[in-house]
């Protein structure tokens, strides 16, 4: 059965305090861990799209793709992408655009929800294969792997929550929409996940192994602002154990992603 996590957020049968997994950060950091053969994808990539458009410089692509892995999960400032990538800022658009059309990275959205005030519309781009963005943020799978490289491995798990959530809702039995808040008052949160009827779920994510309430600030703030909008505040990390904070806030696993309901499962490629 297809994974379909938001599905099973608003199951009465879930019980997030009884899931366990098996995932720890070796496990994450191998989601990421592939190394042969990515600069050799990338550059026939580069040179196929500059065949096919001719006024498109491949290793300007090239050099713009690298930039938007330093740091991964960032939001799309495209005059900062132009200074890094040596692009003249009033050319990079269409090199972003067609980074987004090869499948390398997506754009996750700024939230629209109505929860939401003041708001930044700016996208975050996320790299469709974090294996991908470590490799160009040049950083070793051994050193995400230790305890000083977290920080660097948040944004690369970030993506791997953000690749997989947009992955499923295609399939999933709950119509939804996901975007990025961070507003112009101070209040961020990683992933709001907006249903139909306007409520949302509030989505932090952490490399942390365990759970402390420092990490459901932003979402207590959230639910004090969405009110009855508010279905639940969720913070994922590599925790190997579910976690209820409070009636409608609690932590999984990451993995819980996609194996809910099933044993060693991995995301699905995209």
């Amino acid at each position: 059965m297809a994974a379909d996590f938001v599905a099973r957020l608003g199951s009465r049968a879930s019980v997030p305090d009884e899931v366990r997994s098996g995932w720890g950060v070796p496990e994450y950091v191998g989601l990421m861990a592939r190394q042969e053969g990515i600069d050799e994808e990338l550059r026939r990539l580069a040179y196929g799209a500059a065949r096919s458009l001719r006024r498109l410089d491949p290793e300007r692509l090239l050099a713009l793709v690298t930039a938007m892995a330093r740091p991964p999960s960032a939001e799309l400032n495209k005059a900062r992408l132009a200074d890094a990538a040596g692009i003249p800022a009033t050319t990079v658009s269409p090199y972003v655009d067609v980074i987004e059309r090869l499948g390398v990275v997506r754009m996750l959205p700024g939230s629209r929800a109505l929860v939401t005030r003041r708001a930044v519309a700016r996208p975050r781009v996320v790299f469709a294969d974090p294996a991908v963005a470590r490799h160009l943020g040049g950083h070793s799978p051994q050193e995400l792997a230790e305890l000083a490289g977290r920080r660097r491995l948040a944004p690369l798990l970030e993506g791997v929550v953000i690749t997989e959530l947009l992955r499923q809702r295609s399939t999933s039995a709950v119509e939804y929409q996901v975007g990025h808040l961070r507003e112009r008052n101070g209040l961020e949160v990683d992933l709001l996940v907006e249903l139909p009827d306007d409520t949302v779920y509030g989505i932090e994510i952490r490399t942390a192994a365990g759970f402390r309430p420092h990490q459901f600030r932003a979402l207590e703030a959230l639910a004090v602002r969405a009110g009855s909008r508010f279905r639940g505040g969720i913070v994922l990390n590599t925790a190997s154990v579910g976690f209820k904070y409070r009636p409608g806030m609690w932590g999984l696993p990451i993995s819980a992603l996609w194996e809910w309901d099933a044993q060693d499962r991995r995301p699905s490629a995209t």
